[in-house]
């Protein structure tokens, strides 16, 4: 038994994660009134990421977790649409199936391409902060954060209108430790894509008028699904992304300009590395025993709530919160999962970050943190983000 910080709050929450992973390689902790399991040993979290007695489907959540607001909590019922998180076997590989054009090579290269014209238009504006003498600019939310939610938002064919709209629902989702308020933003996220699948005039071609035009496929495609898919395209495109390009642009500021990253290979290893130490979700999402099971001798009972650790898998013995190393490359993390559920748009999300960071990098050489405002992290035990990132840009 231990404690992990499971409500949000103004801190930085992978101290605390790595502390309680140190406890046991399997431990419990106390969790909306009743436990829940956290796997924490790297060999044991590989092994639950693939075990076939740990399923993910939607109708194995226990009542207790059913909670208004909460994320898990939150999915609609199984007959209505199933996440993609959320499913498995011919339900899962269905759903899969349906994203894979989506998420082609060809396609995420054509992706990374609008990335860089967003990437670009939101420097020219930092551009202009400096040029009127701005003492510094909030690089999270002046930047990383603006870019990932301005392209999922045209990836998925929203209106200009929706991305404000959105930034705003999902920080109170994700973030707030008020759960009426939370669930008054899931109900807010669900009604405003609703609102855009059931009346799909104002949209532009995206994700979401391609998902409607599956209706008649081979794999037929309701309403429901197309609503409930969407919304978790929102949470990971953005959201998770976001997170990312800070930290990775957290890791390079704090450092002198000579001992960041330059060429693109070298871009590239910086954000696995980012990866490793700063996974955006330090345990993802959740995953039900069929059976009891037993791992590392620990035993796990059938229908306990278990989470993976992926902020400890991720980490060598001893290893630290701060241990960011370039040198590393992010070697063997698992940030984007593992078997039949790793994430199906790591490469995109990974493109996403190189050309944020790559970009931000050759136009502001000299950018260093502020000297006068602090950095400042929001989180709980499940998400992590930079909440602020305070910079000077030179």
């Amino acid at each position: 038994m231990t404690d992990m910080p499971v409500d949000p709050g103004p801190f930085d929450c992978m101290p605390e994660l790595l502390a309680a992973a140190r406890v046991a390689p399997v431990v419990r902790i106390p969790y909306l009134e009743e436990h829940a399991w956290v796997v924490c040993d790297p060999e044991l979290v590989r092994t639950a990421l693939t075990h076939p007695k740990m399923a993910k489907d939607i109708t194995l959540v226990p009542q207790f977790m059913r909670k208004p607001g909460l994320m898990v909590g939150s999915q609609p019922p199984p007959e209505y649409a199933r996440a993609m998180i959320m499913s498995d076997g011919e339900d899962h590989a269905r759903i899969r199936r349906v994203h894979q054009p989506v998420l082609s090579p060809r396609n995420t290269q054509r992706w990374g391409e609008r990335v860089g014209v967003k990437v670009g238009g939101f420097l020219d504006e930092l551009e202009q902060s400096r040029a009127s003498d701005s003492a510094e600019v909030d690089v999270v939310t002046d930047y990383t954060h603006r870019v990932p939610l301005a392209f999922i938002s045209e990836m998925l064919g929203l209106p200009l209108e929706a991305e404000r709209r959105l930034r705003s629902i999902t920080d109170v989702m994700l973030y707030s430790s008020d759960y009426p308020a939370r669930q008054e933003a899931v109900g807010a996220l669900f009604g405003a894509v609703e609102s855009w699948v059931q009346n799909p005039a104002p949209l532009r071609d995206g994700v979401i008028t391609g998902f409607l035009a599956a209706a008649d496929g081979p794999d037929k495609v309701t309403e429901g699904e197309v609503i409930v898919w969407t919304v978790g395209m929102i949470i990971t495109g953005y959201e998770t992304t976001g997170s990312l390009i800070s930290a990775s642009l957290y890791e390079a500021l704090r450092r002198p300009p000579e001992e960041r990253p330059g060429t693109d290979e070298e871009i590239k290893s910086w954000i696995e590395e980012a990866l490793r130490v700063h996974p955006p979700f330090p345990h993802p999402t959740w995953r039900f025993p069929t059976e009891d099971i037993e791992l590392g001798g620990y035993l796990i009972p059938k229908g306990a709530p278990v989470q993976v650790s992926i902020a400890a898998a991720n980490r060598q013995p001893g290893e630290g919160a701060d241990s960011f190393e370039a040198a590393r490359g992010g070697h063997g993390h698992l940030s984007f999962g593992l078997g039949m559920h790793y994430c199906i748009g790591a490469s995109l999300v990974r493109l996403e970050a190189q050309i944020a960071v790559r970009e931000f990098l050759r136009r502001f050489p000299k950018a260093r943190l502020s000297d006068g405002s602090a950095v400042q992290w929001e989180s709980e035990w499940m998400i992590r983000r930079l909440s602020a990132l305070p910079a000077v840009l030179n």
